[in-house]
């Protein structure tokens, strides 16, 4: 019945196609056709599918869609102005597993693979992640006659037979999808004090006057492997290097070889050296937990190998609980209970758990990639391979009875078997806290009962008694010896047995408050120490966890009247290098421009090694305000050029070693340190702060020590402690901070910090309150309420003498039309992105003969400046409308 009507439905249309050409928009061999355009449909529209979205996204302002009990249908008539190869791509519906197949000039009828989707947009006017999303898909190559041909879609997937067709476009030349914008157009719509941030595509053109392409190295890992060598990385050749990096997802399977290597050509350009590839390869549609989607692993290779074309390294993150969750399938004993939930914990000690992760890591690290040549245990381009993403067994997920039965009870014998090895006997062990019982105590099946996590943490651990805590120390101190044991076996499994020579990063989670410091001592044993944070205002509402929706209420927040909320600060555990695999500034908040200039500038005084920016989607720009992390944005990866300089070049002194602590293990797990900050979280003690004199403990921490230099724990008795009079570095009273080197001042009680160094020269928050800030080099004088403005030597010469400077600017972005009212967003608003006016002057002292150019957003000249040259010094006034000036002398 059905294939009559296909039939029926065909024939109707080809006789309707002798009279009728679908509008076409042709342009260099494009042609552009609007779905609402058919020559013959059938489709049928559904009040909510098809009504309740935002026709403003659409190209053309309306798109075709079906959702009823019958296929959709939709034919067309097009010119094509040459016979030959065309890229076809579609924008459509790829939401809730669409099946749309395409027919092309009477030809075989061919499925949409919907993998390949990219630049996705939320169309829904309501916001909710729901089926009305809009997508460009690179449907493929097809030959195209010249002059007339045809084209027909059917629409038949499982839910009511959905589809929505905004637009499709056949190509001889370099597409990049830019939403409803067809190449070279521009929407252009702006806001008073505010300018449409609408780049030009990126076209990689020898003329660019800003490429950071050549801080890289020709090929990523061309003198061997990265090596973790004491406290900092270096390359195969010894040379010193920081990974000024960001966050994509694995696999890409939303992208192009074309889109590969797009992102990754890009990346360089604005100065990465590192790339984080986050995600599962594993297949977990069948009954065999240990197989890998041998296509996503295709992909996986693919782009490792045109990041290291790029000169950029890759560090590999390949499980996270929460990609996956149990089925009866794993094997894993006693999990009937847990079937369908998430396996928090259970990689760190369940060893069937293990076992199906040896196998998923064993098949990607020595699987010879088709690109390289090589597996990537043998690469060299692999700068990092993490264990794990963000799991504990001391963070809010540990609790007992969620392990699973089986679980649970294998890791309470475990504790029981560690307990007899202490005391002599489980009885004896029991005996020693006789004032605490467990209902699974049982020395019959060598068996101790676990608490969770708010029994050992800061909040729940005082309020227990004497007895039960003396029984969480000894669970503290197991725990953490299986955390760490987990790190180091697994380190020896991929060093050992697979042969990579990488080095190895164990974690990077939070814990519940206390035990931040036992955390990363478990990470001890491998060769990285990480972590992760974010940062940003009170933000609530369905699916604010991962989403901006109208009717969210939300808080712009900024970090420079409040450093003590930041999420950079490390206490360092010397001999490891240090990274932050994931920062960011949530989204919305009107003070994004502060975020890239404060983590370069502390990351730079701490000592950090590796910062991680979360997170980008591809290598283009970005219009996206229904997400928390796009980085792709111009107060985001815009910012990067200048800070990625500074901060790979070391353009800032390091920090001063401010306070060491030296402690023990024992002292650690027993909770006996003093009082520390790490990020958020407050290591506690049990016992009184000890005196100032006494060499292994600090009587009180000032939190403000980050700002000033460097904040050491260290297990060496051999280390000397140092704890620093910092009354020259930080006056609470004015609210203001200096750093040990004297580079970088915070002033916030007036809310700005200023950066000053021979090579680089900076202002970031509120401009115009702090008035014209006179720097080594360089006045800056902005009338913005608040911005960042950066001075930077290009050549590697002080700013006093360098030939190529750049000055980097920005104010605030929002989506147009986003509005909100009494912290309430109303309207999430659309395309394009839009930046406040810019009105800043920079003063240069040894002005004469310099030459200023205006670049566009993708950095080739776009103008010229003329200083203006007053008593030898220059001054530059900005354009509103540009993040980047160049001047050369």
């Amino acid at each position: 019945m059905a294939n009559s009507f296909v039939r029926r439905f065909l024939l109707r249309g080809f006789l309707f196609w002798a009279f009728a050409v679908a509008p076409v928009f042709a342009a260099d061999n494009l042609i552009w056709i609007e779905g609402e355009n058919a020559t013959s449909t059938n489709m049928k529209p559904h009040v909510w599918y098809a009504g309740a979205v935002n026709k403003e996204e659409l190209s053309g302002g309306e798109f075709i869609s079906n959702f009823g009990p019958d296929e959709g249908h939709a034919e067309y008539n097009f010119t094509a102005p040459a016979a030959g190869s065309y890229t076809f791509w579609i924008r459509a519906n790829p939401v809730g597993d669409p099946k749309l197949d395409y027919q092309l000039n009477g030809g075989d009828w061919v499925p949409v693979d919907f993998s390949g989707k990219t630049d996705l947009v939320n169309i829904a006017k309501d916001n909710k992640p729901d089926l009305r999303f809009i997508a460009w898909i690179k449907v493929g190559s097809v030959n195209l006659n010249v002059g007339s041909n045809t084209i027909a879609f059917k629409f038949h997937s499982a839910n009511n037979n959905h589809g929505s067709l905004d637009c499709f476009v056949f190509t001889q030349g370099h597409f990049i999808p830019n939403g409803k914008l067809k190449p070279g157009q521009k929407l252009g719509t702006d806001e008073p004090g505010w300018w449409a941030f609408e780049p030009q595509p990126e076209t990689f053109g020898k003329d660019a006057l800003l490429d950071l392409r050549s801080l890289n190295e020709d090929e990523a890992g061309q003198s061997g492997f990265v090596q973790a060598n004491g406290d900092f990385f270096k390359l195969g050749n010894g040379q010193p290097v920081r990974f000024w990096a960001v966050n994509v997802s694995a696999p890409p399977g939303d992208m192009s070889k074309e889109q590969m290597d797009f992102m990754a050509a890009r990346f360089a350009k604005l100065g990465i050296n590192m790339v984080r590839i986050h995600g599962g390869l594993f297949d977990r549609a069948g009954d065999d937990p240990t197989k890998i989607d041998p296509v996503r692993l295709d992909n996986y290779f693919y782009l490792i190998n045109a990041f290291k074309k790029q000169g950029i390294y890759v560090h590999l993150s390949n499980y996270f609980p929460l990609w996956l969750t149990v089925k009866a399938s794993d094997g894993i004993p006693g999990t009937d209970d847990i079937i369908g939930k998430i396996p928090f914990g259970l990689l760190i000690f369940e060893p069937r758990m293990q076992e199906i992760y040896k196998s998923w890591i064993k098949q990607i690290l020595t699987t010879k990639s088709p690109y390289s040549g090589k597996t990537l245990a043998e690469e060299t381009s692999v700068g990092l391979f993490e264990i794990q993403n963000e799991d504990s067994l001391f963070f809010w997920t540990f609790k007992p009875e969620t392990l699973g039965k089986g679980p649970r009870e294998l890791l309470e014998k475990k504790f029981g078997f560690w307990l007899a090895s202490k005391y002599g006997s489980l009885d004896k062990a029991l005996a020693a806290w006789p004032g605490d019982k467990h209902p699974d105590d049982s020395a019959a099946d060598s068996r101790a009962g676990l608490y969770g996590a708010f029994e050992m943490c800061s909040a729940g651990f005082p309020k227990q008694s004497p007895d039960r805590q003396k029984r969480l120390l000894d669970q503290i101190h197991f725990l953490a010896q299986v955390q760490y044991d987990f790190y180091v076996d697994m380190k020896k499994y991929v060093h050992d047995d697979l042969g990579a020579k990488w080095p190895i990063s164990a974690s990077n989670w939070t814990t519940a408050p206390g035990l931040g410091f036992i955390e990363r001592y478990t990470y001890s044993g491998v060769d990285v120490i990480d972590k992760h944070g974010y940062f940003g205002g009170k933000h609530a509402g369905e699916g604010s966890g991962w989403s901006v929706r109208n009717g969210h209420t939300y808080e712009d927040k900024t970090a420079m009247l409040d450093p003590e909320s930041v999420p950079f600060q490390y206490v360092r555990l010397p001999g490891h290098p240090h990274i932050q695999t994931e920062i960011a500034w949530n989204k919305p908040n009107r003070f994004i421009g502060e975020a890239e200039l404060l983590i370069s500038t502390y990351a730079s005084l701490q000592g950090v090694d590796g910062i991680y920016l979360f997170a980008a989607h591809g290598g283009d720009w970005e219009n996206n305000g229904g997400g928390n992390w796009p980085y792709m944005m111009p107060g985001e990866i815009g910012q990067s050029p200048a800070n990625a300089l500074q901060y790979r070049l070391g353009d800032l002194k390091p920090g001063d070693t401010i306070l060491r602590q030296v402690t023990t293990v024992d002292d650690i797990l027993n909770l006996k340190s003093s009082t520390l900050i790490e990020g958020h979280n407050v290591d506690f003690r049990i016992t009184e702060a000890p005196k100032a004199n006494q060499a292994d403990q600090i009587a009180s921490f000032e939190p403000l020590s980050f700002f000033v230099g460097r904040v050491e724990r260290s297990f060496d008795p051999n280390a000397q402690p140092i704890v620093t009079d910092l009354s020259k570095y930080i006056d609470r009273d004015k609210k203001i901070i200096t750093s040990s080197t004297g580079e970088i001042v915070w002033n916030y009680g007036e809310g700005f910090l200023t950066v000053n160094s021979p090579r680089s020269q900076a202002v970031t928050g509120f401009l115009s309150k702090a008035g014209p800030i006179k720097l080594g080099d360089v006045t800056i004088d902005s009338h913005n309420e608040y911005g960042t403005v950066h001075v930077i030597s290009l050549d590697g010469q002080p700013l006093a003498i360098s030939k190529k400077i750049l000055i980097q600017a920005f104010t605030e972005e929002k989506m147009y039309g986003f509005k909100s009212a009494n912290g309430v967003i109303q309207d999430i608003g659309h395309a394009p992105v839009t930046v406040r006016d810019i009105d800043a002057k920079v003063t240069l002292a040894n002005g004469p003969a310099l030459k200023a150019t205006v670049l566009d957003e993708q950095g080739y000249a776009h103008g010229d400046l003329q200083p203006q040259i007053t008593d030898g010094a220059a001054v530059i006034t900005l354009p509103k409308d540009s993040l980047y000036t160049i001047l050369t002398r």
